[in-house]
């Protein structure tokens, strides 16, 4: 059964319920409450009637009373003078007198009275209820039985003309409360049915399905949890998919990466074996076989790095930014010399958390990116900023190339920037060049002898500092790259807390 009818029966039957309950109550206590006061009526009656016979045996005298009793007085004279229908009883339980219809059996009442004693008791007579007080009325060391009875008919007359008009209003009612129920189960349901649906289409593969929150009650926060719920899905699928299609261009690259040089090596190799060769021309065919040989070596070891890189353990260590900036650019002056580029670094001095070693593969590896991207002029800053959530794609930049980053909003980070006028990255391309193996130029990244392989490893480096790297190109006029490092507090002595 569905909520929504479940809901409907549920109701219906709880008001349905409370509703004859509530009217049992009322109808019983009302018939109650009428009776009991046509019993205080009867009783009335009794002992005024009571009162009656007595007056009438004192005037009357007892000799009259004695052939009453033996039948030779007719009793009608004075039961005309009392209130409601009564009945005369010997002490024997011989009828006297009766007011009553024929065939009411008023005796039984009469057992066991007592002088002090009335009993009262509710008895049908021919087509009418009555309610009959009876006692005794004693007179020397005689007397006579009193019975009293008030017609109590129209109370149950009036009992059943409510009990109908109970049911009318019963089920009016329940009419009427059937349908606000229904609306009601409906209005309820309503927005179940909907999150009922959207789970249908994410099951059925539409990630990107959502419904509207509206409210804030426990239906609300249900559909506004169910949205998050959504996205993290959508989220986690997006990114299985881009570890599957990574893993699908890292083997397809590796092995075009592989088969490039072992086309070459195998190539000249052959010819080697099969041919006299003059000198010259093996020394060429050695040349290329020597330079594929440490290209596939070099090849393997930055591989070796970026596996190392993912699974190992490092430490970091408190170092001064300005002298290690300094430091690795004089590393790379002469380089930038001789390809004539112009190269600048600028830095504020701050302490950082860095493990050198590490820091300079991803220093060197900027650089050398932005040499091989034609750059005339390469400038490197480092400088105090506040970072506010950097480690979101849409504060990140545009063309944000990072992991998100755990850091608290507004904090101080030490920010260092490598910028260059070259040929640049077009902006579809940045949310991929830290993919191993990928290339932008190919072509240019192998006359280079590029595997593109430096930015994954630059990009893991900046994961195990706590950062990541932020990429801003349009494509035409040069590249910048930022890294945001944790900077250390000035009385922290040794490694990093």
């Amino acid at each position: 059964m569905k909520l929504g009818a479940k809901i409907f029966c549920y109701v219906t039957i709880f008001f349905s319920a409370a509703f004859l309950f509530g009217g049992y109550v009322l109808i019983s206590y009302f018939y109650e409450v009428a009776m009991g006061r046509e019993v205080e009526t009867a009783v009335e009656q009794y002992q005024y009637n009571k009162f009656v016979v007595e007056a009438n045996l004192i005037t009357r005298g007892e000799e009259w009373f004695e052939g009453a009793l033996g039948g030779e007085y007719d009793m009608e004279s004075m039961a005309s003078d009392m209130n409601g229908t009564v009945a005369f009883f010997s002490l024997a339980k011989n009828e006297l007198l009766s007011k009553f219809p024929r065939g009411t059996d008023a005796a039984r009442l009469l057992c066991d009275i007592s002088e002090d004693q009335v009993k009262y008791r509710f008895l049908k007579a021919g087509e009418r209820m009555y309610v009959l007080v009876a006692g005794l009325v004693p007179h020397g060391s005689t007397g006579i039985y009193l019975v009293t009875g008030v017609d109590v008919q129209q109370v149950l007359e009036q009992q059943e003309r409510i009990v109908e008009k109970f049911g009318a209003v019963y089920a009016a009612a329940i009419a009427v409360g059937m349908v606000l129920i229904l609306g009601f189960s409906a209005v309820l349901t309503k927005p179940i049915k909907r999150l009922i649906s959207a789970t249908k289409k994410i099951a059925d593969g539409n990630y990107g399905e959502r419904i509207a929150a509206t409210g804030s009650d426990e239906v609300g926060q249900l559909a506004a949890d169910f949205n998050r719920m959504a996205a993290a899905v959508e989220e986690k699928v997006q990114k299985l998919s881009d570890n599957a299609r990574q893993k699908e261009d890292f083997v397809a690259n590796f092995a075009h990466e592989l088969k490039t040089p072992l086309t070459s090596i195998i190539g000249y190799a052959d010819r080697i074996y099969k041919k006299e060769l003059p000198r010259a021309e093996q020394r060429q065919a050695a040349y290329y076989i020597w330079n594929e040989g440490m290209r596939l070596e070099a090849l393997s070891l930055k591989l070796m790095d970026l596996t190392v890189l993912s699974h190992g353990e490092f430490s970091l260590q408190r170092v001064e930014a300005d002298s290690l900036l300094r430091e690795l650019s004089a590393d790379v002056a002469f380089l930038m010399e001789e390809k004539q580029i112009s190269f600048s670094c600028e830095s504020e001095q701050a302490s950082v958390a860095v493990e050198y070693d590490l820091f300079k593969t991803l220093f060197l590896n900027l650089v050398d990116n932005a040499a091989k991207a034609g750059a005339g002029q390469i400038r490197v800053t480092g400088r105090v900023e506040d970072v506010f959530s950097a480690g979101s794609k849409e504060e990140a930049g545009e063309g944000g190339g990072g992991c998100a980053v755990s850091e608290d909003q507004g904090a101080r980070r030490y920010v260092i920037t490598v910028e260059d006028d070259g040929s640049g990255i077009p902006a579809g391309e940045l949310s991929r060049i830290t993919e191993a193996f990928y290339m932008v130029d190919k072509s240019r990244s192998r006359k280079l002898h590029g595997a593109g392989i430096g930015l994954a490893l630059c990009e893991q480096i900046a994961r195990i500092h706590g950062s990541a790297l932020e990429f801003e190109s349009d494509g035409k006029s040069g590249t910048r790259v930022r890294i945001a490092l944790r900077m250390e507090e000035e009385d922290m002595e040794g490694g990093v807390r």
